[in-house]
């Protein structure tokens, strides 16, 4: 019976993981051509939970404590800042309550666990990535060539769509550990080499 009952939970876990990455790979596909552009900020915020789900913070990020908050920072101006704060009063962010903190000191990255960095941060972005490099922050982007500059996720939009790139070698220099399933879902910038 106790056999029974380990597979049982072994294949529910295995079941829910699948669900998960059904969702996340349906919510890649959705069209947003009827959408308002707020409403793209909308699907812009709700990324942010789903791929935090696929990414694997070190120990010292506290990921276990829910008694800590995640910590979601944003540096720059962008419409994404207010819903980010309207859909975070509810939602959590790997069981935690989500802070979202509006930043204009570059020392207050520090402590963050998401920076999503605006577009306005453009002559800042060397200077910010400087500090993150080495930090277990994850960097989001909006802007055109900000993966390529070495923000870890970048959103852009394709045939009416919402997409994400990734730029893979920033990922693997980081402390962060990101899911094959996210990497596979992503248009790849500055892939790893392999000699």
């Amino acid at each position: 019976m106790r056999i029974n009952i380990l597979t049982y939970k072994y294949l529910k876990s295995k079941r829910d993981f699948i669900k998960r990455i059904i969702i996340f790979l349906f919510l890649i596909l959705i069209s947003f051509k009827s959408f308002s552009q707020a409403n793209v900020y909308v699907l812009k915020a709700v990324y942010l939970e789903k791929i935090s789900r696929f990414i694997k913070w070190p120990e010292e990020s506290l990921m276990n404590d829910i008694d800590k908050p995640f910590i979601v920072s944003v540096i720059g101006k962008t419409p994404l800042a207010k819903n980010l704060e309207q859909i975070y009063v509810i939602q959590k962010i790997n069981n935690k309550e989500v802070v979202i903190k509006r930043i204009s000191n570059l020392y207050e990255i520090e402590n963050s666990h998401i920076l999503v960095i605006a577009e306005s941060e453009k002559k800042n972005l060397q200077n910010i990535l400087s500090i993150t490099k080495d930090l277990p922050v994850l960097t989001i982007s909006e802007a055109p060539d900000f993966a390529k500059k070495g923000v870890l996720i970048n959103f852009y939009e394709e045939d009416n769509k919402l997409r994400f790139e990734i730029n893979e070698t920033a990922v693997l220099q980081s402390p962060l550990q990101m899911s094959f399933y996210l990497l596979n879902s992503a248009k790849i910038i500055n892939p790893i080499k392999i000699n």
